[in-house]
């Protein structure tokens, strides 16, 4: 009996170290991956950090879109600066995402995780190739006191908090 559950022990450790190694999200990497020297890191799920040096890094690239998939009212109680917004609860959620342009990139945020992760699925699906999810949403961000902006989109705004030192 003892020797069975060693085997079955092994066997579970076999498996959780072929998903760690392998990304267990359709080839994505595991979020906080230590990406190293500036480097950006692969599509996918991205720590909070992760997320602030991309936004940082591509706020001048016109094919990166910050999208803030949350209702209008969860977005006016604070929002990362830049953002655009389609409500993953709207009954066209899916039809807007098939409007988008799948050529670019795309950081996806909601707020904690659920819909970001359900929608990178469905944007994978529809064939975009680079999407940053990022992990545990503006939950994880405000935890982390980096800039929020409160009000609608589009508005002006007071943004506080700071980016970490890249």
């Amino acid at each position: 009996m003892r020797n069975r559950f060693k085997l079955w022990s092994a066997l579970a450790g076999l498996l959780l170290l072929a998903l760690a190694i392998g990304g267990c999200l359709n080839g994505t990497p595991l979020a906080g991956v230590d990406h190293g020297g500036g480097q950006l890191p692969a599509y996918g799920l991205v720590t909070p950090r992760e997320a602030a040096n991309i936004i940082v890094s591509m706020k001048n690239n016109p094919n990166f879109v910050l999208l803030d998939i949350r209702t209008p009212s969860e977005i006016e109680a604070g929002h990362i600066s830049g953002a655009r917004n389609l409500n993953f609860y709207s009954s066209t959620f899916e039809q807007d995402l098939k409007k988008l342009d799948r050529n670019k990139i795309y950081l996806i945020y909601c707020r904690s995780g659920n819909r970001s992760g359900q929608a990178r699925a469905m944007m994978a699906g529809l064939g975009f190739s680079k999407v940053y999810d990022l992990a545990g949403g503006i939950n994880a961000w405000n935890s982390l006191s980096y800039p929020i902006c409160l009000g609608p989109l589009g508005a002006e705004h007071d943004c506080s908090g700071k980016y970490p030192t890249l």
